[in-house]
């Protein structure tokens, strides 16, 4: 089974991903969107949005067995609903048909650091999208954990929530 760290931008989930992936020896999964953006200079469009999933599925696909993913295709569905209004049906199916896995839900209880590749900063914002998320968990089949406290705390509270489910000894 894949895990999953989700949630809103600045909430530590690709250094989460990382230690995750190194103590379960798997395949860590990079968020193909940084590296794409990055390239734009953080400039991007409704295809680009489309391109960047087409990519993150991909990647996804490449890692052999069970992987530690950065992100998945939800956060491009809540990505597309936020930033244009709708969502290709591509992406749409594509992220219905992920799976199986275990979502790591990050809070947004870690401070802001700021990046030219995020969005959107602001305490109000960020939380209107925490609840997008939730939401989009709360309505799939697979477990989903949510995580907080900082550094060795987050950690830890990963761990045991794999753990509780079997995905780690």
């Amino acid at each position: 089974m894949d895990v999953v760290l989700t949630g809103v931008e600045s909430t530590g989930k690709s250094t989460l991903a990382q230690a995750l992936a190194a103590r379960l020896g798997r395949p860590c999964v990079p968020e193909v969107a940084r590296s794409y953006l990055a390239l734009r200079g953080g400039r991007y469009d409704e295809g680009d949005l489309l391109a960047i999933a087409r990519r993150q599925w991909a990647w996804a696909r490449w890692a052999e067995g069970p992987a530690v993913l950065d992100t998945d295709l939800w956060t491009l569905v809540i990505w597309a609903e936020v930033r244009f209004g709708r969502v290709d049906p591509w992406l749409r199916a594509a992220a219905a048909a992920q799976g199986p896995r275990m979502y790591l839900l990050c809070e947004p209880d870690l401070p802001w650091v700021e990046d030219p590749l995020r969005e959107h900063p602001e305490p109000a914002a960020r939380a209107a999208l925490h609840a997008r998320y939730e939401t989009m968990l709360a309505a799939q089949p697979w477990p989903w954990v949510r995580l907080r406290g900082t550094g060795p705390d987050r950690l830890a509270a990963a761990e045991a929530a794999l753990a509780d489910h079997g995905l780690l000894p």
